[in-house]
Order: C-alpha cells, then structure tokens, then sequence
C-alpha cells in the first residue's frame, strides 16, 4: 500500500495537488471522451486503486451528451464473485437526489405543494409543542434549511429540535429530507417506496435499484466491510444497528447499479416529469453550504471558483455562468459515491466506491481525476484525502 502520507496535500496546497489536465484553466463543463486507449487508462487507474487501498469493489460511468458510453467494474461484489454490471452499490446520501426528484414529479402532478406549510399533514411529535414548526415546507427540506440536526441522534437527548430558525440558515439535514418524505406520504395516502417506484424507477427504466430494505437483491449488493473484512450484514452498521426489511429513508440507503443511476441522471438532465420551468427552479441555488463547500475557493486551482455555488432543489449546484455542475455525494462507514452531470453538455460521471470510508476517501480522488480531470469536485475530495491522511499518520 502506497504510504498515507506521500497522499497527503495540505489543505493550502491543493492547487498543486489538483489532476487536472494540462493547461486546463478551468472546467470547462465537459468530460473527455472515452475512446480505447483511454479506457484502458481508467481501468488501470482503478485496478491501481483496488490494490493500493484494499478496496471491496468499485463501478464508474461516463455519460456524454446525455448517453451513457462507457462503464467499469472493479473488485469483488462478494467473496470470489466479481463486482460487474448487475452489482447494486449503496450509494447513501445520494438517495436524497432521488427522493427529490419524486417530490418534483408529485408537485408538478399537482399532488403536493413545495411551498405549503407540511404542518397540516406531518407534525413529528418531538416538534409538535414548538410553533415554529408550521413554518416548514418541503422546498426548506430540499434546500436544507429546515434548522433540524444532520440526525436527531446527534443531539444529546436523541430528540427532533430546531438548532436554528426554519429558513434562516444552510444545515445539512438528512432528518429535513425523511419529515418532507412523510409529508409526502400524508398527503398522497402512498408509501414513499411506492412513489419512488411509481415516479421515477419505473419511468427512467431503474429495474435494478432497490429505495427500501428487499433481502431478494441482497445477492447483488456489493459486500459492505470493515478493513479486516469483517461483515456486519447488509444494511448494518459496526455498532450492530440494521435497517429492517422494507425499512427505507428519503435521505440514505438506497442501492443501485451504475447502469441504472445512469439512466437516472439522463432522467434529470431532460427534466422528465416536470418540464424545463421546474428544472430551472432545480437547478437555482436557494442556500449556500457555508459549511464544507464543494470547493475551495482559497485552496482549488485558479479559475475552479464557480460564481457561486449551494444547494437547488434537493441537488448540490455549482454555477459557473456558462454551465452549472448538478450532483451529489454520498458517504457511511463502508461506502462512498458521487455522481454529477454539466448542464450544458449533458455530460456526467458516476463513482460507486463499495470501501471503508477512510480507505475510500483516500481512492476518490485519483478515481474521479482518472474519468473527468479537470472535475470542480477534487478539491472537495482532496481535502478530505489530505484530513484522512493526516488523522492516519497521528494514529500511527
């Protein structure tokens, strides 16, 4: 394994650090072509990766001008199975990207409102004495700016509380995006595993992915697993926590194969079931993540500063001015994934990483470089590299 530190870019330093291709200024909202020579570049890249880092196994995509034309499998899904189109990866917080994706097709059905107060339909019990809970609508949840905690569990009481004003301020909220699930719910009388299903699996060709908890897909998902390989069951975490069958969250845990989050985001890209008037509202920063930014200003390269960047409508957003980036990430203690488009070439990428999260973290960076060089995302994931490195080398 490579030494952690000869990864290690100080968090002023990334500039230097960035794999970018050469003379690049900027993005340019493209990502290059994969022809065979380059093709196998990037299986080599990956095939590195695997062996350098201990990684499980690991899916990329390369979508251009709104067609999937490349894809790759790395690794073990499972124990002498090898990882390959079929294998259903966790892609955590990116299942917020599909959650949204349903409430935008529900509102431009008509049948709910981004705007209206969710009190009338939902009111979780933790919040029901505090008034200010009948300011929340789903646009606050999908812009993470309901004032909850990531988690209630964070809190010392483990209750649902407001840490600030509905509104008022950015904070990443995955409980903001599991209360505008059950407003969902409430008002259309359908399960959100339904609704999924309903309004955005089944239209997009998604045959594979799995939004809930189902043991008959458990054969295909990528095996999650501690560094010495210790498998905890799927849906588990380490401290022995388990999702339940047909258990699901608007805001982690759904599994998906690279073919099928591939023809999700084409899905988007053509703003199916809604039209071009809501995929600008999508795509229009409504809060700024002051918070751990996508990039950097003061440490990516020169020119990698978008005009502004934030969260849409359930989607990270960098803009650009020409072209805007749309994505999301996503990260727990056995996987990591991001999976973006440009919305002007209709060009994206997908990263399935199936790894504990330090030694992923450490992979990202060359992985993302290796399918779109001059991606605005590796200062992100280089800071983190660095941070995890650094964490490594005080515990050695």
């Amino acid at each position: 394994m490579k030494p952690w530190i000869g990864w290690a870019c100080a968090a002023m330093a990334l500039g230097a650090c960035a794999m970018t291709r050469a003379g690049a200024e900027t993005p340019d909202g493209s990502v290059p072509t994969v022809d065979g020579e380059r093709a196998a570049s990037i299986d080599k890249v990956f095939e590195s990766l695997l062996s350098d880092y201990g990684l499980h196994a690991a899916g990329a995509g390369v979508i251009r001008n709104g067609e999937l034309v490349w894809t790759g499998f790395y690794g073990e899904e499972s124990p002498g199975e090898p990882a390959s189109a079929d294998t259903l990866f966790n892609v955590a917080s990116i299942t917020k990207t599909v959650a949204a994706e349903t409430m935008l097709r529900l509102a431009a059905e008509g049948r709910l409102d981004l705007d209206e107060s969710m009190a009338r339909y939902w009111v979780d019990p933790d919040i029901a004495e505090d008034p200010r809970h009948e300011a929340l609508t789903a646009r606050m949840a999908l812009t993470h700016v309901t004032g909850f905690p990531n988690w209630r569990f964070f809190l010392e009481d483990g209750t649902l509380q407001f840490i600030s004003p509905p509104g008022e301020a950015f904070g990443y909220s995955g409980e903001g995006f599991d209360y505008a699930m059950r407003y969902a719910e409430e008002k259309t009388g359908v399960s959100f595993d339904q609704l999924v299903r309903e309004e955005v699996f089944e239209p997009a060709g998604m045959k594979d992915a799995r939004f809930s908890v189902d043991e008959t897909a458990f054969d295909h998902i990528a095996r999650p697993a501690s560094t010495q390989g210790e498998f905890y069951g799927y849906y588990c975490r380490p401290n022995g926590w388990c999702r339940e069958p047909g258990d699901y969250s608007a805001a982690d845990d759904m599994v998906t194969t690279v073919r099928d989050h591939a023809a999700f985001l084409i899905s988007v890209m053509k703003a199916d079931g809604y039209g071009a008037e809501l995929a600008e509202d999508r795509d229009r920063i409504q809060s700024v993540r002051d918070e751990n930014p996508a990039v950097d200003c003061a440490a990516a390269p020169a020119g990698f500063c978008p005009q502004q960047q934030g969260y849409g409508l359930g989607w990270e957003v960098l803009d650009y001015g020409d072209f805007k980036l749309v994505g999301h990430g996503g990260s727990d203690w056995s996987e990591m994934a991001l999976a973006y488009f440009y919305s002007g070439s209709k060009d994206g990428v997908i990263v399935f990483v199936n790894a504990p999260q330090t030694e992923a973290v450490m992979a990202m960076p060359e992985a993302i470089a290796a399918l779109d060089p001059d991606s605005p995302m590796l200062s992100r994931y280089l800071q983190w590299r660095a941070e995890a490195a650094s964490r490594k080398n005080q515990e050695e």
